[in-house]
């Protein structure tokens, strides 16, 4: 008889490991909302993007799953727009700086359906992930000596592995509504928060740096930043089924 699996209707007849087998596989994307814990600076969230490919194990007899995926997925933030003086004494209005981090993303976790709705199915999912991070946009502050703002710009992250944080690690948790589109076809909305555990930059105090206000030199204070994101993704759910032959 049919099994409903998911909000997809998997039509085999016999028992589904000794009969047959299948999974599920796709792709999800979509848009981030970056925040970061600074120390002592308050940052604003920051609109970025991400996709994964995905697999599924396929559980006919149970609302539960496993999942994996792997994919890319921009950590970061940004700082407003803000009012500084000019060495002429005029007040002027800085663009807001955003800070990007990109990092490679593998999850891997459980999925329970709460509730079967006939045509579309509710299910929470959590899991652990670890990131590696290829490349990030500080180098671009590194460049604005000559610019106005540098004072308070000198609070910002060094672009330097020094500090920044190659692998970093968190969990994913939230949840979505499954939705079929064919036999062998469905689609998928979903919400996810990521908060890391560990730091992506962390950076000890750095004295005895030139002050470009003034003269003599000054201290940059410590700085550590950790990556909160909020995920909002569509996607497309496969299904790859089989028969075993005697």
């Amino acid at each position: 008889m049919p099994l409903l699996v998911n909000a997809q209707l998997v039509d085999e007849e016999g028992v589904y490991g000794e009969d047959w087998g299948g999974y599920f596989y796709g792709l999800r994307g979509g848009l981030s909302l970056g925040s970061q814990d600074w120390s002592n600076i308050e940052t604003e969230l920051r609109l970025g993007f991400h996709g994964d490919v995905f697999y599924e194990t396929l559980s006919p007899n149970s609302p539960f799953s496993f999942w994996a995926q792997l994919g890319y997925h921009q950590r970061g933030s940004r700082i407003s727009r803000r009012r500084v003086l000019t060495f002429q004494g005029n007040q002027v209005r800085l663009p807001a700086d955003g800070f990007v981090f990109n990092n490679i993303s593998f999850a891997l976790g459980g999925k329970q359906v709460v509730k079967f709705l006939g045509l579309a199915d509710l299910y929470y999912l959590l899991g652990l992930r670890a990131e590696y991070n290829v490349s990030t946009n500080l180098g671009e502050y590194d460049r604005l000596s000559g610019t106005q703002g540098i004072a308070f710009r000198q609070n910002y992250p060094v672009d330097s592995y020094e500090f920044i944080n190659r692998f970093v690690y968190g969990v994913s948790a939230g949840g979505g509504i499954n939705m079929p589109l064919s036999d062998k076809v469905g689609g998928f909305v979903e919400l996810v928060i990521q908060p890391d555990l560990n730091f992506q930059y962390n950076q000890g105090a750095i004295n005895n740096v030139i002050n470009p206000t003034g003269p003599g030199n000054t201290t940059i204070g410590e700085r550590a930043i950790r990556n909160v994101t909020i995920e909002v993704s569509v996607g497309l759910r496969l299904l790859r089924k089989w028969t075993y032959v005697d």
